[in-house]
Protein backbone atom coordinates (compact mmCIF):
# COMPACT_ATOMS: atom_id res chain seq x y z
CA UNK A 1 0.00 0.00 0.00
CA UNK A 2 1.37 3.84 -1.05
CA UNK A 3 2.21 5.94 1.33
CA UNK A 4 -0.18 8.98 1.45
CA UNK A 5 1.00 11.95 -0.03
CA UNK A 6 -0.08 14.57 2.65
CA UNK A 7 2.98 13.13 4.77
CA UNK A 8 4.70 15.44 1.76
CA UNK A 9 2.56 18.09 0.92
CA UNK A 10 -0.19 18.41 3.41
CA UNK A 11 -3.32 20.43 1.24
CA UNK A 12 -6.25 21.74 3.38
CA UNK A 13 -9.30 23.17 1.87
CA UNK A 14 -10.25 26.91 3.26
CA UNK A 15 -13.74 27.61 2.91
CA UNK A 16 -14.87 30.60 1.46
CA UNK A 17 -16.76 32.61 4.06
CA UNK A 18 -20.86 34.08 2.38
CA UNK A 19 -20.59 37.67 1.84
CA UNK A 20 -23.61 39.35 3.21
CA UNK A 21 -26.08 40.49 0.41
CA UNK A 22 -27.05 44.09 -0.88
CA UNK A 23 -31.46 44.86 -0.26
CA UNK A 24 -33.43 44.25 -3.25
CA UNK A 25 -34.55 48.35 -3.48
CA UNK A 26 -37.24 47.49 -5.90
CA UNK A 27 -39.38 45.89 -3.67
CA UNK A 28 -42.79 47.49 -2.92
CA UNK A 29 -45.00 46.12 -0.29
CA UNK A 30 -48.59 47.20 -0.66
CA UNK A 31 -50.39 47.42 2.57
CA UNK A 32 -54.24 46.49 2.22
CA UNK A 33 -56.99 45.39 4.54
CA UNK A 34 -58.46 43.48 1.83
CA UNK A 35 -58.65 39.76 2.94
CA UNK A 36 -57.66 36.39 1.43
CA UNK A 37 -57.09 32.85 1.74
CA UNK A 38 -53.35 32.90 3.12
CA UNK A 39 -54.48 35.98 5.16
CA UNK A 40 -56.86 33.87 7.33
CA UNK A 41 -53.59 32.61 9.31
CA UNK A 42 -53.13 35.44 12.05
CA UNK A 43 -49.23 35.02 11.44
CA UNK A 44 -48.69 35.58 7.91
CA UNK A 45 -48.48 39.28 7.46
CA UNK A 46 -47.62 39.42 3.61
CA UNK A 47 -47.27 37.21 0.22
CA UNK A 48 -45.01 37.66 -2.46
CA UNK A 49 -46.55 38.32 -6.09
CA UNK A 50 -45.01 38.73 -9.68
CA UNK A 51 -47.73 39.86 -11.27
CA UNK A 52 -51.23 40.89 -10.89
CA UNK A 53 -52.95 37.92 -11.95
CA UNK A 54 -51.45 36.64 -9.16
CA UNK A 55 -52.73 39.25 -6.93
CA UNK A 56 -56.58 39.16 -8.59
CA UNK A 57 -56.11 35.05 -7.49
CA UNK A 58 -55.61 36.12 -4.03
CA UNK A 59 -57.88 38.90 -3.63
CA UNK A 60 -60.43 38.83 -6.75
CA UNK A 61 -60.40 42.11 -9.40
CA UNK A 62 -62.74 43.80 -7.39
CA UNK A 63 -60.16 44.50 -4.74
CA UNK A 64 -58.09 47.39 -4.17
CA UNK A 65 -55.37 45.32 -3.52
CA UNK A 66 -55.43 43.95 -7.14
CA UNK A 67 -56.21 47.70 -8.04
CA UNK A 68 -53.31 48.91 -6.78
CA UNK A 69 -50.64 45.90 -7.67
CA UNK A 70 -52.36 46.96 -11.72
CA UNK A 71 -51.03 50.14 -11.54
CA UNK A 72 -47.98 48.91 -9.85
CA UNK A 73 -47.08 46.35 -12.57
CA UNK A 74 -47.78 48.99 -14.90
CA UNK A 75 -44.41 50.49 -14.67
CA UNK A 76 -41.20 50.48 -17.04
CA UNK A 77 -39.10 48.24 -16.10
CA UNK A 78 -42.02 45.95 -14.42
CA UNK A 79 -40.86 44.74 -10.96
CA UNK A 80 -40.13 41.44 -10.47
CA UNK A 81 -41.65 40.97 -7.16
CA UNK A 82 -43.89 42.94 -4.69
CA UNK A 83 -45.27 42.00 -1.36
CA UNK A 84 -49.02 42.47 -0.45
CA UNK A 85 -48.80 43.00 3.14
CA UNK A 86 -51.91 42.39 5.62
CA UNK A 87 -52.99 46.24 7.27
CA UNK A 88 -55.78 45.71 9.37
CA UNK A 89 -57.10 48.69 9.08
CA UNK A 90 -60.69 48.12 11.10
CA UNK A 91 -61.81 45.26 13.02
CA UNK A 92 -62.50 42.29 11.55
CA UNK A 93 -64.11 38.58 11.99
CA UNK A 94 -63.35 36.62 8.73
CA UNK A 95 -65.13 33.48 7.82
CA UNK A 96 -64.27 30.29 8.18
CA UNK A 97 -62.16 28.75 5.35
CA UNK A 98 -62.32 25.27 4.00
CA UNK A 99 -59.74 22.89 2.94
CA UNK A 100 -58.77 22.56 -0.82
CA UNK A 101 -55.91 22.13 -3.12
CA UNK A 102 -55.52 25.17 -5.58
CA UNK A 103 -54.34 24.55 -8.78
CA UNK A 104 -51.94 26.79 -11.19
CA UNK A 105 -53.35 28.23 -14.12
CA UNK A 106 -53.84 25.63 -17.00
CA UNK A 107 -52.07 25.15 -20.29
CA UNK A 108 -54.82 23.04 -21.78
CA UNK A 109 -58.76 24.31 -23.08
CA UNK A 110 -61.67 21.73 -22.83
CA UNK A 111 -60.77 20.48 -26.46
CA UNK A 112 -58.07 18.51 -24.68
CA UNK A 113 -60.69 16.80 -22.60
CA UNK A 114 -63.44 16.22 -24.87
CA UNK A 115 -61.50 12.81 -26.41
CA UNK A 116 -61.18 11.41 -23.03
CA UNK A 117 -63.96 8.96 -21.92
CA UNK A 118 -62.23 7.07 -19.36
CA UNK A 119 -60.79 9.88 -17.19
CA UNK A 120 -59.72 8.75 -13.70
CA UNK A 121 -57.61 10.40 -10.66
CA UNK A 122 -57.03 9.81 -7.08
CA UNK A 123 -56.38 11.66 -4.24
CA UNK A 124 -56.55 11.86 0.02
CA UNK A 125 -59.04 13.29 2.51
CA UNK A 126 -58.40 12.89 5.74
CA UNK A 127 -57.42 9.26 6.14
CA UNK A 128 -59.65 8.51 2.95
CA UNK A 129 -58.76 7.68 -0.04
CA UNK A 130 -60.80 8.51 -3.02
CA UNK A 131 -60.79 7.23 -6.33
CA UNK A 132 -62.29 9.43 -9.50
CA UNK A 133 -63.12 6.82 -12.56
CA UNK A 134 -65.15 6.48 -15.78
CA UNK A 135 -65.13 10.07 -16.05
CA UNK A 136 -66.38 10.77 -19.72
CA UNK A 137 -66.09 14.64 -21.34
CA UNK A 138 -66.83 13.40 -24.77
CA UNK A 139 -69.71 16.54 -24.48
CA UNK A 140 -68.34 19.39 -22.66
CA UNK A 141 -68.14 22.63 -24.25
CA UNK A 142 -66.36 24.73 -21.32
CA UNK A 143 -63.93 24.39 -18.33
CA UNK A 144 -67.14 24.81 -16.55
CA UNK A 145 -68.74 21.26 -17.85
CA UNK A 146 -65.36 19.79 -16.92
CA UNK A 147 -65.99 20.30 -13.58
CA UNK A 148 -69.54 19.64 -13.84
CA UNK A 149 -68.43 15.99 -15.04
CA UNK A 150 -65.87 16.02 -12.00
CA UNK A 151 -68.52 16.62 -9.66
CA UNK A 152 -71.07 13.92 -10.67
CA UNK A 153 -68.68 11.61 -9.73
CA UNK A 154 -67.39 13.50 -6.62
CA UNK A 155 -70.91 13.08 -5.11
CA UNK A 156 -71.23 12.27 -1.12
CA UNK A 157 -67.53 12.65 -0.65
CA UNK A 158 -67.89 15.95 0.96
CA UNK A 159 -65.99 17.40 -1.60
CA UNK A 160 -66.38 19.39 -5.14
CA UNK A 161 -64.44 20.61 -8.14
CA UNK A 162 -64.43 24.39 -8.78
CA UNK A 163 -63.62 26.39 -11.79
CA UNK A 164 -62.12 29.97 -11.03
CA UNK A 165 -62.21 31.76 -14.84
CA UNK A 166 -60.36 34.21 -13.27
CA UNK A 167 -57.88 32.40 -12.54
CA UNK A 168 -58.30 29.85 -15.14
CA UNK A 169 -57.75 26.98 -12.78
CA UNK A 170 -59.34 24.23 -11.37
CA UNK A 171 -59.90 24.09 -7.18
CA UNK A 172 -60.92 20.98 -5.44
CA UNK A 173 -62.74 22.37 -1.94
CA UNK A 174 -64.00 20.38 1.12
CA UNK A 175 -67.84 21.48 1.31
CA UNK A 176 -67.80 21.93 5.30
CA UNK A 177 -65.66 25.00 6.24
CA UNK A 178 -63.28 25.54 9.21
CA UNK A 179 -60.66 22.86 10.41
CA UNK A 180 -61.26 19.57 9.76
CA UNK A 181 -59.84 16.72 7.56
CA UNK A 182 -57.17 18.30 5.05
CA UNK A 183 -56.16 17.01 1.29
CA UNK A 184 -53.08 15.35 -0.04
CA UNK A 185 -52.01 16.15 -3.59
CA UNK A 186 -53.63 14.53 -6.78
CA UNK A 187 -51.99 11.36 -7.35
CA UNK A 188 -51.91 8.28 -10.50
CA UNK A 189 -53.49 5.20 -8.90
CA UNK A 190 -52.66 3.44 -11.64
CA UNK A 191 -56.23 2.60 -12.75
CA UNK A 192 -57.22 1.94 -16.00
CA UNK A 193 -58.39 4.67 -18.35
CA UNK A 194 -56.73 8.15 -18.99
CA UNK A 195 -55.08 9.66 -15.68
CA UNK A 196 -55.68 13.49 -15.84
CA UNK A 197 -54.16 15.07 -13.13
CA UNK A 198 -51.39 16.25 -15.00
CA UNK A 199 -54.73 18.42 -17.32
CA UNK A 200 -56.05 19.70 -14.16
CA UNK A 201 -53.35 20.62 -12.58
CA UNK A 202 -53.94 19.33 -9.22
CA UNK A 203 -51.17 17.60 -8.70
CA UNK A 204 -47.82 18.02 -6.34
CA UNK A 205 -45.78 20.63 -8.12
CA UNK A 206 -48.30 22.08 -9.47
CA UNK A 207 -51.04 22.91 -7.27
CA UNK A 208 -50.87 24.25 -3.65
CA UNK A 209 -52.52 22.67 -0.55
CA UNK A 210 -54.45 24.89 1.95
CA UNK A 211 -55.68 23.94 5.10
CA UNK A 212 -59.42 24.67 6.55
CA UNK A 213 -59.36 27.38 9.04
CA UNK A 214 -62.19 28.32 11.75
CA UNK A 215 -63.65 31.79 11.80
CA UNK A 216 -60.44 34.28 13.05
CA UNK A 217 -61.18 37.65 14.57
CA UNK A 218 -58.49 40.58 14.42
CA UNK A 219 -58.29 43.73 16.06
CA UNK A 220 -57.62 46.99 14.62
CA UNK A 221 -53.93 47.87 14.29
CA UNK A 222 -52.64 51.48 13.98
CA UNK A 223 -50.47 51.95 10.34
CA UNK A 224 -47.23 51.91 12.35
CA UNK A 225 -48.24 48.28 13.76
CA UNK A 226 -49.40 47.05 10.53
CA UNK A 227 -45.62 48.40 9.03
CA UNK A 228 -43.48 46.55 12.05
CA UNK A 229 -45.11 43.59 12.16
CA UNK A 230 -44.21 43.28 8.47
CA UNK A 231 -40.47 44.92 9.06
CA UNK A 232 -40.37 42.22 12.03
CA UNK A 233 -40.74 39.39 10.16
CA UNK A 234 -39.82 40.34 6.94
CA UNK A 235 -37.00 43.07 5.85
CA UNK A 236 -36.42 43.15 1.87
CA UNK A 237 -38.80 45.69 1.10
CA UNK A 238 -38.08 48.97 0.05
CA UNK A 239 -41.27 50.57 -1.65
CA UNK A 240 -44.46 51.08 1.07
CA UNK A 241 -48.41 52.13 -0.55
CA UNK A 242 -51.00 51.93 0.86
CA UNK A 243 -54.26 50.39 -1.51
CA UNK A 244 -57.09 51.34 0.61
CA UNK A 245 -57.91 54.79 1.13
CA UNK A 246 -56.33 56.33 4.27
CA UNK A 247 -57.44 59.10 6.52
CA UNK A 248 -54.51 62.38 6.88
CA UNK A 249 -53.30 60.97 10.36
CA UNK A 250 -52.58 57.83 9.46
CA UNK A 251 -50.81 59.18 6.40
CA UNK A 252 -49.15 61.20 8.84
CA UNK A 253 -47.87 58.14 11.26
CA UNK A 254 -47.08 56.21 7.77
CA UNK A 255 -44.57 58.76 6.97
CA UNK A 256 -43.37 59.31 10.32
CA UNK A 257 -42.70 55.40 10.67
CA UNK A 258 -40.44 55.80 7.51
CA UNK A 259 -38.80 58.76 8.35
CA UNK A 260 -37.83 56.98 11.43
CA UNK A 261 -36.09 53.42 9.87
CA UNK A 262 -32.76 55.44 9.69
CA UNK A 263 -29.96 54.38 6.81
CA UNK A 264 -29.67 50.98 7.16
CA UNK A 265 -33.69 50.33 6.86
CA UNK A 266 -34.46 53.33 4.89
CA UNK A 267 -37.85 53.44 3.24
CA UNK A 268 -39.57 55.37 0.49
CA UNK A 269 -43.87 55.76 0.77
CA UNK A 270 -45.86 56.76 -1.61
CA UNK A 271 -49.44 58.18 -1.59
CA UNK A 272 -51.98 59.16 -4.50
CA UNK A 273 -53.86 62.87 -3.93
CA UNK A 274 -57.01 62.56 -5.24
CA UNK A 275 -58.26 65.81 -3.76
CA UNK A 276 -57.86 69.28 -5.32
CA UNK A 277 -58.23 71.05 -2.10
CA UNK A 278 -54.69 69.15 -1.11
CA UNK A 279 -52.38 71.05 -3.61
CA UNK A 280 -53.45 74.19 -1.90
CA UNK A 281 -50.72 75.80 0.44
CA UNK A 282 -53.22 75.90 3.08
CA UNK A 283 -52.43 74.95 7.09
CA UNK A 284 -55.16 72.69 6.69
CA UNK A 285 -53.68 70.67 3.86
CA UNK A 286 -51.63 67.52 5.44
CA UNK A 287 -49.47 67.66 2.18
CA UNK A 288 -48.08 71.33 3.30
CA UNK A 289 -47.57 69.82 6.79
CA UNK A 290 -45.36 67.29 4.93
CA UNK A 291 -43.77 69.30 2.83
CA UNK A 292 -42.65 71.74 5.43
CA UNK A 293 -40.34 68.47 7.28
CA UNK A 294 -39.10 68.16 3.58
CA UNK A 295 -38.30 64.24 4.50
CA UNK A 296 -37.22 63.35 1.15
CA UNK A 297 -39.06 59.95 2.04
CA UNK A 298 -42.74 60.61 0.46
CA UNK A 299 -43.60 60.64 -2.83
CA UNK A 300 -47.01 61.67 -3.85
CA UNK A 301 -48.72 61.98 -7.44
CA UNK A 302 -52.02 64.46 -7.48
CA UNK A 303 -54.57 63.06 -10.23
CA UNK A 304 -58.03 64.04 -10.36
CA UNK A 305 -58.66 61.88 -13.54
CA UNK A 306 -59.81 58.36 -11.47
CA UNK A 307 -56.44 56.95 -11.27
CA UNK A 308 -56.78 56.02 -7.57
CA UNK A 309 -53.54 54.20 -7.67
CA UNK A 310 -51.33 56.60 -9.85
CA UNK A 311 -48.59 56.51 -7.14
CA UNK A 312 -48.03 53.15 -7.37
CA UNK A 313 -46.97 52.89 -10.69
CA UNK A 314 -44.89 56.44 -10.07
CA UNK A 315 -42.95 53.73 -7.66
CA UNK A 316 -42.79 51.69 -9.58
CA UNK A 317 -40.94 53.44 -12.01
CA UNK A 318 -38.69 55.16 -9.51
CA UNK A 319 -37.50 51.46 -8.19
CA UNK A 320 -36.91 49.70 -10.54
CA UNK A 321 -33.66 51.25 -11.36
CA UNK A 322 -30.53 48.43 -12.10
CA UNK A 323 -27.53 50.31 -10.06
CA UNK A 324 -25.09 47.82 -10.96
CA UNK A 325 -25.77 48.30 -14.70
CA UNK A 326 -24.01 51.05 -16.99
CA UNK A 327 -25.79 54.56 -17.40
CA UNK A 328 -28.75 52.91 -15.72
CA UNK A 329 -29.48 55.87 -13.23
CA UNK A 330 -32.46 58.01 -13.99
CA UNK A 331 -34.50 60.86 -13.19
CA UNK A 332 -38.04 60.48 -12.89
CA UNK A 333 -39.26 62.80 -14.38
CA UNK A 334 -40.59 63.07 -18.28
CA UNK A 335 -41.91 59.16 -17.60
CA UNK A 336 -44.60 57.94 -19.13
CA UNK A 337 -47.01 55.68 -16.94
CA UNK A 338 -49.35 53.07 -18.61
CA UNK A 339 -51.85 53.35 -16.23
CA UNK A 340 -52.59 56.82 -16.18
CA UNK A 341 -54.68 58.96 -18.50
CA UNK A 342 -52.99 62.23 -18.95
CA UNK A 343 -54.73 65.52 -17.60
CA UNK A 344 -54.11 67.76 -20.86
CA UNK A 345 -56.25 70.39 -18.53
CA UNK A 346 -54.18 70.99 -16.16
CA UNK A 347 -53.49 74.76 -15.63
CA UNK A 348 -50.16 76.21 -14.92
CA UNK A 349 -51.96 77.77 -11.62
CA UNK A 350 -52.35 73.99 -10.73
CA UNK A 351 -49.05 72.73 -11.67
CA UNK A 352 -47.43 75.07 -9.67
CA UNK A 353 -49.25 74.42 -6.90
CA UNK A 354 -47.84 70.89 -7.01
CA UNK A 355 -44.31 72.54 -7.75
CA UNK A 356 -44.69 74.78 -4.54
CA UNK A 357 -46.00 71.49 -2.04
CA UNK A 358 -43.42 68.90 -4.08
CA UNK A 359 -46.30 66.92 -5.52
CA UNK A 360 -46.32 65.22 -9.12
CA UNK A 361 -48.64 65.35 -11.74
CA UNK A 362 -48.99 63.45 -14.68
CA UNK A 363 -50.31 65.67 -17.94
CA UNK A 364 -48.39 66.64 -21.16
CA UNK A 365 -46.36 68.85 -23.01
CA UNK A 366 -46.94 69.85 -26.95
CA UNK A 367 -49.23 66.52 -26.61
CA UNK A 368 -45.92 64.44 -24.64
CA UNK A 369 -47.58 62.74 -22.08
CA UNK A 370 -44.86 62.62 -19.33
CA UNK A 371 -44.51 62.98 -15.29
CA UNK A 372 -43.44 65.98 -13.30
CA UNK A 373 -41.76 67.15 -11.18
CA UNK A 374 -39.94 63.74 -10.30
CA UNK A 375 -39.83 64.90 -6.83
CA UNK A 376 -40.54 64.34 -2.80
CA UNK A 377 -43.20 66.39 -1.22
CA UNK A 378 -41.14 69.02 0.08
CA UNK A 379 -38.72 68.99 -3.45
CA UNK A 380 -36.27 66.47 -3.22
CA UNK A 381 -35.54 64.85 -6.24
CA UNK A 382 -36.97 61.17 -6.13
CA UNK A 383 -33.17 60.22 -7.74
CA UNK A 384 -31.40 61.78 -5.38
CA UNK A 385 -32.71 59.86 -2.37
CA UNK A 386 -33.36 56.37 -3.94
CA UNK A 387 -29.59 56.85 -5.07
CA UNK A 388 -28.18 57.23 -2.07
CA UNK A 389 -30.12 54.79 -0.26
CA UNK A 390 -28.50 52.34 -3.09
CA UNK A 391 -25.27 53.66 -2.39
CA UNK A 392 -25.28 53.77 1.59
CA UNK A 393 -26.33 49.66 1.43
CA UNK A 394 -23.80 49.03 -0.54
CA UNK A 395 -21.09 50.54 0.69
CA UNK A 396 -22.20 49.15 4.11
CA UNK A 397 -22.33 45.70 2.37
CA UNK A 398 -19.36 45.61 0.90
CA UNK A 399 -17.67 46.96 3.70
CA UNK A 400 -18.74 44.18 5.85
CA UNK A 401 -18.18 41.24 3.35
CA UNK A 402 -14.44 42.99 3.40
CA UNK A 403 -13.80 42.83 7.29
CA UNK A 404 -15.62 39.15 7.24
CA UNK A 405 -14.74 37.85 3.98
CA UNK A 406 -10.96 38.07 4.56
CA UNK A 407 -9.52 34.77 5.24
CA UNK A 408 -6.59 36.09 7.35
CA UNK A 409 -7.50 39.43 8.57
CA UNK A 410 -7.59 43.30 7.50
CA UNK A 411 -4.58 45.00 9.95
CA UNK A 412 -5.19 47.79 11.97
CA UNK A 413 -2.41 49.52 10.30
CA UNK A 414 -2.00 52.02 7.38
CA UNK A 415 -1.64 49.60 4.85
CA UNK A 416 -5.15 47.52 6.16
CA UNK A 417 -6.86 50.77 5.79
CA UNK A 418 -5.83 51.35 2.20
CA UNK A 419 -6.46 47.67 1.72
CA UNK A 420 -10.32 48.44 3.27
CA UNK A 421 -10.85 51.88 1.02
CA UNK A 422 -9.84 50.07 -2.03
CA UNK A 423 -12.55 47.46 -1.91
CA UNK A 424 -14.87 50.75 -1.36
CA UNK A 425 -13.91 52.18 -4.56
CA UNK A 426 -15.14 49.56 -6.50
CA UNK A 427 -19.02 50.56 -5.36
CA UNK A 428 -17.71 54.35 -5.91
CA UNK A 429 -16.68 53.21 -9.41
CA UNK A 430 -19.99 51.01 -9.50
CA UNK A 431 -22.43 54.35 -9.08
CA UNK A 432 -20.14 56.51 -11.71
CA UNK A 433 -20.45 53.72 -14.28
CA UNK A 434 -24.45 53.61 -13.56
CA UNK A 435 -24.57 57.60 -13.87
CA UNK A 436 -25.32 58.36 -10.59
CA UNK A 437 -22.14 60.08 -9.50
CA UNK A 438 -20.33 62.38 -11.72
CA UNK A 439 -17.41 64.55 -12.35
CA UNK A 440 -17.64 68.15 -10.82
CA UNK A 441 -16.39 70.84 -8.44
CA UNK A 442 -16.56 70.08 -4.57
CA UNK A 443 -18.14 73.22 -3.08
CA UNK A 444 -18.27 71.69 0.41
CA UNK A 445 -15.62 71.72 3.48
CA UNK A 446 -12.46 70.64 3.28
CA UNK A 447 -11.78 66.35 3.31
CA UNK A 448 -8.53 65.14 3.50
CA UNK A 449 -6.69 66.25 0.33
CA UNK A 450 -10.15 67.17 -1.13
CA UNK A 451 -10.73 71.17 -1.18
CA UNK A 452 -13.35 73.51 -1.61
CA UNK A 453 -13.05 74.23 -5.43
CA UNK A 454 -11.01 71.08 -6.40
CA UNK A 455 -12.28 68.64 -9.23
CA UNK A 456 -13.83 65.12 -8.10
CA UNK A 457 -14.70 62.39 -9.94
CA UNK A 458 -17.38 60.94 -8.50
CA UNK A 459 -16.61 59.85 -5.12
CA UNK A 460 -13.09 60.55 -2.51
CA UNK A 461 -12.66 58.22 0.16
CA UNK A 462 -10.32 59.41 3.07
CA UNK A 463 -9.25 58.30 6.44
CA UNK A 464 -6.77 59.51 8.95
CA UNK A 465 -3.70 57.65 10.14
CA UNK A 466 -3.77 54.89 12.75
CA UNK A 467 -1.23 57.41 14.48
CA UNK A 468 -3.49 59.16 15.41
CA UNK A 469 -5.93 56.45 17.07
CA UNK A 470 -6.42 56.66 21.16
CA UNK A 471 -6.00 53.64 22.93
CA UNK A 472 -10.00 52.81 23.60
CA UNK A 473 -10.50 52.79 19.96
CA UNK A 474 -7.11 50.49 19.47
CA UNK A 475 -8.32 47.85 21.82
CA UNK A 476 -11.57 47.67 20.50
CA UNK A 477 -10.18 46.29 17.04
CA UNK A 478 -12.12 49.69 15.04
CA UNK A 479 -10.32 50.56 11.79
CA UNK A 480 -9.82 54.29 11.23
CA UNK A 481 -13.22 56.38 10.30
CA UNK A 482 -13.53 56.83 6.51
CA UNK A 483 -14.92 59.94 5.23
CA UNK A 484 -16.77 59.96 1.97
CA UNK A 485 -17.53 62.88 -0.48
CA UNK A 486 -20.00 62.65 -3.09
CA UNK A 487 -20.21 64.47 -6.12
CA UNK A 488 -23.88 63.33 -7.34
CA UNK A 489 -24.09 64.00 -11.44
CA UNK A 490 -27.70 65.45 -11.27
CA UNK A 491 -30.32 65.54 -14.07
CA UNK A 492 -30.87 67.70 -16.71
CA UNK A 493 -34.57 69.00 -15.89
CA UNK A 494 -34.39 71.95 -17.87
CA UNK A 495 -32.72 74.37 -20.37
CA UNK A 496 -32.83 78.09 -21.36
CA UNK A 497 -31.70 78.44 -25.02
CA UNK A 498 -30.82 81.67 -26.14
CA UNK A 499 -31.00 82.43 -30.08
CA UNK A 500 -29.27 85.55 -31.69
CA UNK A 501 -29.71 86.47 -35.70
CA UNK A 502 -27.74 88.66 -37.31
CA UNK A 503 -28.76 90.48 -40.99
Amino acid sequence: MSLPLSQVVDATLQQSPRGAQKRDLSVVAIFTKDMCEEFSNKDTRYVVVSDATTVANLFGTDSDAYQAACALFSAQPKPKTALIAKYMQEGVTTKALSSKINGSALAVSYIQFKSIKDGYFSFYFGDAKHQITDLDFSNVSSMNDVATVINTKLKDSGVSVIYDSVGNRFILAAQKEGKGDNFGYVFDSQSEGSYIGNLCNLIDGKASLIKGEDTTTYRKESPAEALTALQNQYQNWYGVYFANTITDSELVEAHDWVVAQGVENAKVLAYTETREKNIEYSDDNVLKTLSKRNSGRLMVQYNNKGNNHAAAELMGIALTTVWTGINTAKTVKFKQEASVTSDDKITVNEAMKCRRLGVNFYTDYAGVNMLAEGVMVGGTFIDETTGLDAFINAIQVQAFNALQGEPTKIPQTDKGQQRLISKLKIIGEQFVNNGFLGMGKWSLGDIGELKFGDTVNGYYFYSDSFDTQDTADREARKMMPINCALKLAGAGHSVDIIVQFNR
